[in-house]
């Protein structure tokens, strides 16, 4: 855990209470996830998803004997199918966009499942938060939860390129009607922010 981890932590840890319905979109080795049921006093929901198959059986294993914990292998994106994924430099930078945040092409890992956020949560009708970290490919994470959207109470995004951010900045402030800050600054996001590193997103101002 880094020193984001710990101040997103303590800026969730004042959103999440029993029973709430939490997602960790790219678990990796489900740091998010372990905070979540923290929070949760285990008696929520935790969807854990995972890109990568190895570290997808590292959590099932760890979490088997905990049915709040759903944990899935899929490449969260923007349409439910099949697609190649890429290694990273580590277990924290496999993604589905095929290069790394330098632009540098990654070898391809395999196929996996592809999955958006709507197929996934179609049947929860509330949802706490949801944590995004895929490594580039968020926008395409975005795109796939038109109707999750307005579910969800919190999303915790981190945005890994600048090539998409005036995409994702539209999406979520225009055509979602959200409302975000930048967790380092704690400015509100606007039409004409700079990409955030971590950005903290409400679905509606006064939450």
């Amino acid at each position: 855990m880094d020193n984001n981890d710990k101040i997103n932590f303590d800026l969730l840890s004042k959103y999440i209470s029993e029973n709430d319905v939490l997602v960790d979109v790219g678990a990796n080795s489900g740091i998010y996830t372990d905070f979540f049921i923290k929070c949760n006093n285990n008696v929520g929901k935790v969807y854990t998803i995972e890109l990568h198959p190895n570290t997808y059986n590292i959590l099932t294993k760890k979490y088997k004997n905990n049915t709040n914990i759903i944990v899935e292998n899929y490449g969260v994106s923007d349409f439910n199918g099949e697609a190649e994924f890429y290694l990273g430099c580590n277990s924290f930078t496999h993604n589905i966009i095929g290069h790394d945040m330098n632009f540098n092409r990654n070898n391809v890992g395999g196929s996996i499942k592809t999955i958006t956020l709507d197929e996934l949560l179609k049947n929860e009708t509330k949802i706490r938060v949801i944590k995004i970290d895929v490594e580039g490919a968020e926008l395409k994470v975005l795109k796939g939860m038109v109707n999750t959207i307005h579910k969800v109470d919190y999303i915790l995004l981190e945005c890994h390129l600048d090539k998409d951010w005036v995409e994702i900045r539209d999406l979520l402030l225009n055509t979602y009607g959200l409302f975000g800050v930048n967790i380092s600054t704690m400015n509100p996001i606007t039409n004409n922010s700079d990409r955030p590193y971590q950005l903290f997103i409400k679905t509606r101002e006064n939450l």
